[in-house]
């Protein structure tokens, strides 16, 4: 599988990386035929993305908390992180998880 970064930001001492990658799954939104055909259309066309994302909090390039979402349809990648709540809940997720693994690090030193 291919990740693509396709946002890098700071945020609470982690360097927080988003990665992509083209989503397999067909969507299985709650949509009448004709709306899943017009979706599809425009993905493949396209109009939106449909996507894989990957958010990582790092630290000096080692990725130490993961979060995962998949299914993620949006007019653009820029929009899925300045408009989504699930892009921040992501960020959130990946840092506790990170913070959780430093603190197991520093009790077993």
């Amino acid at each position: 599988m291919y990740w693509e970064v396709a946002n890098v930001e700071a945020k609470d001492g982690f360097e927080i990386v988003l990665s992509v990658t083209p989503e397999d799954m067909p969507p299985d939104w709650d949509e009448t035929e004709e709306q899943r055909a017009e979706t599809l259309r425009k993905i493949d066309q396209g109009v939106w993305v449909y996507f894989i994302a990957r958010v990582e909090a790092c630290k000096d390039g080692i990725a130490l908390g993961t979060s995962y979402l998949g299914g993620c349809c949006y007019d653009s990648v820029h929009q899925f992180v300045k408009e989504s709540d699930y892009y921040e809940d992501m960020v959130h997720e990946a840092i506790e998880e990170a913070r959780a693994r430093i603190n197991r690090f520093k009790e077993a030193s």
